[in-house]
C-alpha cells in the first residue's frame, strides 16, 4: 500500500471515530482521558522558557493546546492532522488557533518550530511501520529548531492489540542517536507507551 493511501486509511479510521463519540478522547483512541493527560504532560517537558512556537502533528481536537496554554505563556501554536472530521471539529472549538487539514510529511510546513511534538500517530501504519517512522522522523528533526518529542505504543507492552504497530524503543532510540548525539527515552509513565526527546544541542 502506498504511504498516500495508509494516510488516508488512517484518517478514514479517525473521521468514523469522531462520528461515533465526539469530542472525547474516545475519537482519538484513547482507553481512558487520563491517559491523554499523563502523554500531554511527558509532551511537554522538553518546553521551556525558550519555546516560542510548537508543531503538534496528529492534533485532532487540539487538546494539547487546552493542556499547554495553562502551563505556558505566548506560545505559537499550529495543529495539523489528517482527520477531516477532527479538525472541522478542533476548528469549532479554536476558532482562533491555527489549525490546519494537512499532511505535513508529504507537504512541509514553509516555517520551522521550536518544537515538533507527535502523539501516538504511528500506530496504524501498516506492514512498512518501522520504515515509514523512521522517514517521519527525520523529517520532523528537519521541521525543528530545538526538540523533537514523539511517542510510540512499545514493544515492551505486555498486553499488545492485532493490528497495531508496537516499536521497539531501544531501536528507535538508536535510530534517533543517527540523526543527534542528544536523545532520552523514557518510558517510565505508562507499560505500553514510550516517549523519545531529541535535542539539537546539548540540554542541560
Amino acid at each position: 500500500m502506498k504511504q498516500e493511501e495508509i494516510i488516508q486509511r488512517i484518517g478514514n479510521y479517525y473521521n468514523g471515530l469522531v462520528k461515533q463519540f465526539g469530542h472525547d478522547p474516545k475519537s482519538c483512541d484513547y482507553g481512558h482521558s487520563n491517559s491523554q493527560k499523563i502523554k500531554f504532560n511527558v509532551l511537554s517537558l522538553p518546553l521551556s522558557e525558550k519555546t516560542k512556537s510548537i508543531l503538534d502533528i496528529g492534533c485532532g481536537f487540539a487538546d494539547y493546546y487546552d493542556f499547554l496554554k495553562e502551563r505556558f505563556e505566548d506560545i505559537n501554536y499550529h495543529g495539523v492532522d489528517i482527520s477531516e472530521m477532527m479538525i472541522a471539529e478542533a476548528k469549532k472549538i479554536h476558532p482562533n488557533l491555527s489549525i490546519e487539514l494537512k499532511n505535513v510529511f508529504e507537504t512541509p510546513l514553509p516555517n520551522q518550530y521550536d518544537i515538533v511534538t507527535a502523539n501516538g500517530i504511528f500506530y496504524l501504519l501498516g506492514n512498512d511501520s518501522k520504515k515509514i517512522m523512521y522517514d517521519f522522523i527525520e523529517k520532523m528533526y528537519n521541521m525543528s529548531k530545538q526538540a523533537v518529542v514523539f511517542n510510540s505504543l512499545s514493544s515492551w507492552a505486555p498486553n499488545q492489540e492485532v493490528n497495531e504497530f508496537y516499536a521497539d524503543p531501544l531501536e528507535t532510540m538508536l535510530f534517533c542517536k543517527t540523526i543527534t548525539p542528544w536523545v532520552t527515552l523514557r518510558h517510565d509513565y505508562h507499560p505500553r507507551d514510550f516517549t523519545i526527546y531529541m535535542y539539537k544541542s546539548r540540554n542541560i
